[in-house]
C-alpha cells in the first residue's frame, strides 16, 4: 500500500499495528544480542517505534 496525503488515520493505525506485530519480537531480539541487557533492548525499541510511529504520523507519504 502506497498512501499520499490523504491516507487516513485509520489506515496508518492499521499500519503501525501491523509493524508492531510483525517485528517487534525480532527487533527487541536484535537489540538484546547486540547490547546484552533485556530491559535496555526492551527499553531502546521502545523509544525508536515511539519516534518511529511521530514520524510516519507526521509524514505527508506512508509506505508501507
Amino acid at each position: 500500500m502506497t498512501g499520499t496525503a490523504s491516507t487516513s488515520k485509520s489506515d496508518v493505525a492499521q499500519a503501525i499495528a501491523s509493524v508492531y506485530r510483525i517485528e517487534w519480537g525480532r527487533i527487541v531480539a536484535t537489540l538484546i544480542r547486540l547490547v546484552g541487557d533485556f530491559d535496555l533492548a526492551e527499553e531502546t525499541a521502545q523509544e525508536a517505534f515511539a519516534a518511529a510511529v511521530n514520524q510516519w504520523l507526521n509524514s505527508t507519504v506512508l509506505n508501507t
